[in-house]
C-alpha cells in the first residue's frame, strides 16, 4: 500500500480539484443566488466613536476629550441596530456597563490633573473606559457561559477567567458576550442555545469559529476588540472571514484558566486564548494585558520590533486530496503582501514549499488525540453523562435533539481512531521535525507568509462539505507556534481576503509589527459603506 499511495493520492487530489470541489461550489453558489445578500453597512450617519481604537478611546477618555458614557451608549446603540441581522451577541451586560462607565467618568472628573496618580493612568490603566467583548467560552463573574452547549442556558460564571480579570483591572469594560458553535468546536458559529451567527459583509455567508460571534461583531462596529481563544484557527478563521486583526500568541504567555472547555496534555499547546481587534495598534496593548508579566519577560513586547529588517517568506498553500486548492482571491492576497514588503523594504522574498507541512489534517488529528481526555459527546453534555451521537442524529432531523449536526459528525468521528498508534507515532515525530525546521529557519527575525485559508468566506452549511479546509489555520496550532491574522481588503464580491504571518516560539512583537505594516498598506478593517441602505442593511 505504500508503495502505490503516492499515485492514489495524486488522483484524489484530481478528482478533488477538478470535480468535487467545483462542485460543491457550483450547488452552493446557484443556491445562494436565489437569497436575498443582506449587510451591516458602516453609514454616514453612524457615530464617529465607533471608529477610534482602544488606544486612543482611552486616551481621549483619560484627557476628558469624551466621556466614558459616550463611548459605552454608542457602541450599545451599534449592538442593538445591527444584532438581529448578524446574531453575533448572546449575553447583553449593558446596564452593568452604563453603571462602569459612570463610575469611570465621576473618578476622573475628581481626580487632579497634576496627580501622580493620573500622569501613571496610562500605564497603571491603559484601558480605562474601554468597552470590550468576548466568546461564550470564557468566563465573567455573574454572567451565563454556555461554550454553545445546551444543559449550560442557565449556568452562571461564578469568577473571572484570569484574562478577564487582567483586562478589568487595565479599566476596560465587559459590554457583552457573543456566539460560539456547539463545545467551541466547528469553524460555523451555530449552536442549539443561540442559533446561527451570519458575516456582515454577506448574511448568507459564514462568520467562522469558534470565536465567530466575536469576529462577526468587531468588524460590524458593535465592539472594537475582544478576548478570542484558538485551538484551530478559531480566532485566525473569524478574524480572516470577518476582516479585522487576531492573534493566536506563543503557548506559555497567556493563562488559559476560565476557558471551556478545558484543554489537556498536547492539546493545552494548541489552545490560546489571544486578542481580536479592528485596528492592529491595539493588537500590543492587548497582548501585554493579557500576558502579563510574561508578555514582557518572554516576549519582550515593550521593545519596537524592527520589520524592516526582517527575512519574509512565503509559501502558496497546502496540497492534498482533503483541503481545497488555493482560491484565486486568497493567492492574489499573498502575493499583494509579499510584494508590498519586498518593495517597501528593498528586500527578496523566499518562497517555500514544506513538503511535511502538507500533513497538516494528520497532525491535528493525531495532536488532539490525548490520553485521558474526555470524549467529544461527554462534553456535549458538559460531562454529564454522555450522549449517543448516532441515535441522536434522527432526533435532530425531527427537530427534537438539542445538538448540531456538526457536533454529533464530531462526536462519530471522535470515537473512531483513525491511525494505528504506530502511525500516529511516526506522524507526531513529522509534526515535531516540521516545528524544529520551521523555528530554525524563522528564528528571531524570520516571518513566513502564509494563506488565511484556501477560499473567501464560504455560505452557511458549506464547511460540512469541505470540512478539512481548516487545516490552514490548525497546523500552526499543531506546531505551537504565533500567528496574526491581517485583513487585505475585499475581493470582487465584496468580502474579505487576508493573509497569516507565522513567527518563530516568542517572536509575537515582529508579528504584531508586521500587521501594523500590511494595515498601514492596505487599509485594514473595510467598512461597508453605502449610500442608499435599504431597511436590511444597518
Amino acid at each position: 500500500m505504500a508503495y502505490w499511495w503516492p499515485l492514489v493520492e495524486r488522483v484524489l487530489l484530481f478528482f478533488a480539484s477538478y470535480f468535487y470541489f467545483p462542485s460543491v461550489n457550483l450547488v452552493f453558489w446557484l443556491y445562494h443566488t436565489l437569497l436575498t445578500r443582506k449587510q451591516c453597512v458602516y453609514g454616514p450617519d453612524a457615530n464617529s466613536l465607533l471608529t477610534v481604537s482602544a488606544t486612543q478611546a482611552s486616551e481621549m477618555i483619560r484627557n476628558r476629550v469624551i466621556r466614558c458614557a459616550d463611548i459605552i451608549e454608542a457602541y450599545i446603540d451599534r449592538i442593538e441596530k445591527v444584532n438581529d441581522l448578524i446574531n453575533a451577541v448572546v449575553v447583553k451586560n449593558f446596564e452593568e456597563a452604563r453603571k462602569q462607565a459612570r463610575a469611570v467618568d465621576d473618578y476622573l472628573d475628581g481626580l487632579d490633573k497634576s496627580s501622580e496618580e493620573y500622569r501613571n493612568l496610562s500605564r497603571t490603566k491603559p484601558l480605562l473606559g474601554v468597552p470590550f467583548t468576548l466568546k461564550d467560552c470564557i468566563e465573567v463573574e455573574g454572567l451565563v457561559c454556555t461554550a454553545g452547549i445546551s444543559c449550560r442556558r442557565d449556568v452562571v460564571a461564578e469568577k473571572d477567567a484570569e484574562v478577564v480579570r487582567r483586562v478589568k483591572e487595565s479599566g476596560a469594560i465587559v459590554l457583552a458576550v457573543t456566539n460560539v458553535p456547539e463545545v467551541c468546536m466547528w469553524w460555523e458559529s451555530v449552536n442549539s442555545v443561540y442559533g446561527r451567527s451570519r458575516n456582515p459583509y454577506d448574511t448568507r455567508r459564514i462568520t467562522g469559529g469558534s470565536s465567530g460571534g466575536e469576529g462577526a461583531l468587531i468588524s460590524a462596529a458593535g465592539s472594537v476588540i475582544g478576548i478570542g481563544s484558538d485551538i484551530g484557527g478559531s480566532i485566525r478563521m473569524p478574524a480572516y472571514f470577518n476582516g479585522v486583526f487576531g492573534l493566536k500568541p506563543t503557548p506559555g504567555v497567556v493563562p488559559l484558566d476560565g476557558h471551556l472547555p478545558e484543554a489537556i496534555g498536547y492539546r493545552e499547546r494548541m489552545l490560546r486564548i489571544g486578542p481580536m481587534c479592528r485596528y492592529a495598534k491595539d493588537l500590543r496593548t492587548m497582548l501585554q494585558i493579557f500576558g502579563g508579566k510574561e508578555a514582557e519577560t518572554q516576549l519582550e513586547l515593550s521593545r519596537a520590533a524592527n520589520v524592516r529588517t526582517a527575512r519574509i517568506f512565503y509559501m502558496e498553500g497546502l496540497h492534498h486530496f482533503l483541503t481545497e486548492a488555493l482560491h484565486d482571491d486568497c493567492r492574489w492576497a499573498l502575493k499583494r503582501a509579499v510584494q508590498y514588503f519586498e518593495k517597501k523594504y528593498d528586500l527578496v522574498a523566499y518562497r517555500l514549499d514544506l513538503p511535511l507541512a502538507h500533513n497538516a489534517n494528520e497532525y491535528f488529528v493525531t495532536s488532539m488525540d490525548v490520553d485521558g481526555a474526555p470524549s467529544f459527546a461527554k462534553h456535549l453534555v458538559d460531562l454529564k453523562g454522555e450522549v449517543n451521537c448516532l441515535a441522536e442524529i434522527p432526533k435532530l432531523f425531527l427537530g427534537r435533539s438539542n445538538h448540531t449536526l456538526p457536533a454529533l459528525v464530531l462526536g462519530l468521528v471522535d470515537q473512531q481512531k483513525p491511525f494505528s498508534e504506530q502511525k500516529a507515532k511516526k506522524l507526531r515525530a513529522l509534526r515535531d521535525r516540521l516545528q524544529r525546521q520551521l523555528t530554525e529557519l524563522l528564528g528571531d527575525d524570520g516571518v513566513l507568509l502564509f494563506p488565511s485559508f484556501p477560499t473567501p468566506a464560504p455560505f452557511h452549511h458549506q464547511p460540512l462539505f469541505t470540512p478539512f479546509n481548516f487545516a490552514y489555520t490548525a497546523l500552526w496550532n499543531t506546531l505551537a507556534l504565533p500567528v496574526v491574522e491581517c485583513p487585505m481588503g475585499l475581493n470582487d464580491d465584496g468580502v474579505p481576503v487576508g493573509v497569516q504571518a507565522i513567527g518563530a516560539p516568542n517572536s509575537d512583537g515582529l508579528l504584531i509589527g508586521v500587521a501594523n505594516d500590511l494595515e498601514e498598506g492596505f487599509g485594514g478593517w473595510k467598512p461597508l459603506r453605502n449610500p442608499h441602505p435599504t431597511p436590511d442593511n444597518f
